[in-house]
């Protein structure tokens, strides 16, 4: 089966550049292109099929990628998000952590990477460069202070087994099958986490989880 894909950037020849090189590969199907914000939000509200994975510039003319994915988040979307851009700073890692985003890469980004990306993030909702992974690490070690929180005792210990598997890297089917669940079950226990911590994504409900001494910085496999 195809990963399906939709395109969202304001510059016409990067939309155009992109989906002919993605549609090189027999496994990637580019069901539109957008170059303008406002035309993708009215598209999605009027949408009946999703992709799997978006791909957005962090600016699109008239309104940003931030702006889109509390759009689709709204419309109930939960379709993860790449974000690309031309302005890419290490310093706003935890920044698109917080907000969601499953991937974010400079638009320099060799073609190769991206395909690889796009895999990681279908497969398992996010993907973190390995000097993201460095950057965020340090980042947890220095605000991981001594929090007590009494979220541990509001976590099931399903809960809090599923949430190590996440951490060491596990696929909703993976953990559903070490666990002998439903996927449908995983997916539910997933849900509840994601509500009881208010990440907005696997990676920073593994942040959340880690500053609040649920799992340790020994446990997370993000790569």
């Amino acid at each position: 089966m195809k990963t399906k894909l939709i395109l969202v950037d304001d510059e016409v020849l990067i939309t155009d550049l992109l989906a002919n090189f993605l549609q090189q590969d027999p496994a990637i199907e580019v069901m539109a292109t957008y170059n303008s914000g406002l035309d993708f939000q009215h598209a999605m509200e009027r949408a009946t099929v999703v992709p799997d994975v978006f791909i957005f510039d962090f600016r699109i003319g008239e309104v940003d990628g931030l702006e889109l994915l509390k759009q689709l988040r709204h419309l109930g979307i939960e379709t993860p998000v790449i974000l690309l851009s031309s302005h890419y700073n290490d310093s706003l890692i935890s920044f698109i952590v917080k907000t969601g985003f499953a991937a974010f890469l400079p638009k320099n980004t060799k073609p190769a990477v991206l395909l690889d990306v796009i895999r990681e993030v279908e497969a398992k909702g996010f993907y973190l460069l390995p000097a993201q992974f460095s950057l965020l690490r340090e980042q947890m070690l220095i605000k991981n202070t001594a929090i007590t929180s009494d979220l541990k005792l509001a976590l099931t210990d399903r809960e809090l087994e599923i949430l190590l598997l996440i951490a060491k890297q596990k696929t909703g089917k993976e953990i559903a099958d070490h666990l002998f669940l439903s996927p449908k079950t995983v997916e539910g226990h997933k849900n509840s986490l994601f509500l009881k911590t208010g990440a907005k994504n696997v990676v920073g409900l593994i942040v959340y989880a880690v500053q609040h001494q649920l799992i340790s910085m020994d446990e997370i496999s993000l790569l």
